[in-house]
């Protein structure tokens, strides 16, 4: 990629795509400090409705200032768009996090304290996000977090006209409150439903609301009945359970009702609640009496029995080669009216109609068609079958 600059910033390198936009890491040479630098798609110029969102996540950013909530420098014109310097953030987006390392009962009431109280913060200064979801939460390595992406935030002011149209849906739907899939007005505590959607997968391991298709995960938000979280994994106290199921409850007025309240909940159920039960942790328990170094000349004797009988029965046997087979999943993509472009992971793969034949796992697809909102979800591919998804896109309405 040649070098190229917008405004005072200087391109680095790409950091990846989006539905509006492009993310670049770039450096500002007037303070000497590397920026994200998001540029507005220039294919989403000719759409007042894009060009007005990216704006609006400048505005929401710009009037908050928290430590766990991305900063916004600067926003300017070049090269025919628009662009946003802010933060450069190091760190992984929550959902790749937990692909790869399993997160402690402590850490993920961590960071449910984190979210909670940025989110209180932000509700305060009259934004409420409406897109919380793992994607748009950073964690370092430090266990620090940043919320990002504010594109379809709602900026409570008196005298402005919110870019919403009556009956827009606007979210990702495994994470939308029932008032969201509703297309009825919705506050902070909407956010703090999707907070406890996040809580609820981080525990178990599970979403809350499936479905093959947008119409019955919506009806699945709206009526069913999730299962409690204490019934799915073990190693959670009722108390943890009894948060979470609080939290995603289908009336608002049931919820938490503020960020504080819900963070201070957090604090007083899972940090350092739960004993830590590691084996080395016993094992330097046991130390401290005789019982337990008892207990350890046995197990150190049973390992060692355990190794040689390992070593005599199997070390000299040829393995049975293995076969890795890949598994697959057919996608049946239908969408009302036909024809729009499909993205699976960014790229492009096809108009609707479209069958895609994909490896079991999870997926971030996005459907784009003129005159329409844009589509996007997050699917979940995990059995060799054919999956249905059939969506009925929303037509952009004109404002006089």
């Amino acid at each position: 990629m040649s070098i190229m600059n917008y405004g005072r910033y200087r391109v680095l390198k790409e950091l990846g795509k989006g539905a509006m936009g492009i993310v670049y890491k770039a450096f500002d040479p007037q303070i000497d400090r590397e920026v994200a630098l998001k540029i507005l798609r220039k294919d989403r110029l000719t759409n007042d409705e894009f060009t007005q969102r990216f704006l609006k996540e400048a505005k929401a950013i710009g009037r908050l200032s928290h430590p766990n909530i991305v900063t916004v420098y600067d926003v300017g014109q070049d090269h025919g768009t628009i662009y946003i310097a802010m933060e450069f953030l190091e760190g992984r987006p929550l959902d790749e996090a937990i692909k790869e390392d399993k997160l402690k009962i402590t850490d993920i009431g961590s960071i449910g304290v984190q979210i909670a109280e940025a989110l209180n913060y932000a509700h305060q200064k009259g934004v409420i996000h409406r897109d919380i979801k793992p994607a748009n939460i950073i964690l370092n390595s430090d266990g620090r977090i940043k919320i990002t992406d504010f594109g379809v935030a709602q900026i409570e002011d008196l005298l402005t006209i919110h870019q919403t149209q009556a009956g827009a849906i606007l979210g990702t739907p495994l994470y939308m409150s029932p008032e969201q899939v509703n297309a009825q007005p919705v506050d902070g505590r909407s956010d703090l439903y999707a907070l406890g959607v996040i809580l609820y997968v981080l525990l178990t391991g599970s979403k809350p609301f499936t479905g093959k298709n947008l119409t019955a995960i919506f009806a699945a938000i709206i009526n069913s009945k999730p299962a409690v979280p204490i019934e799915i994994v073990s190693g959670i106290s009722k108390a943890q359970s009894d948060l979470i199921m609080k939290s995603i409850n289908k009336e608002p007025d049931r919820r938490f009702q503020t960020g504080r309240e819900m963070a201070e909940a957090l604090k007083s159920t899972f940090t350092d609640s739960q004993p830590d039960k590691s084996f080395f942790n016993i094992i330097g328990k046991l130390r401290s009496n005789l019982l337990g170094v008892f207990f350890i000349t046995v197990l150190v004797m049973a390992i060692m029995a355990g190794g040689v009988y390992y070593y005599i029965n199997f070390m000299h046997t040829k393995p049975e080669p293995v076969v890795n087979i890949k598994k697959n999943a057919v996608l049946q993509i239908d969408s009302t009216p036909d024809g729009a472009q499909v993205f699976m992971n960014n790229l492009f793969k096809g108009k609707t109609p479209l069958i895609l034949k994909l490896p079991l796992g999870k997926y971030e697809i996005r459907m784009s068609l003129p005159e329409y909102y844009e589509w996007e979800a997050e699917l979940n591919l995990d059995k060799e079958e054919k999956t249905p998804l059939d969506v009925e896109l929303v037509p952009v309405m004109e404002t006089k």
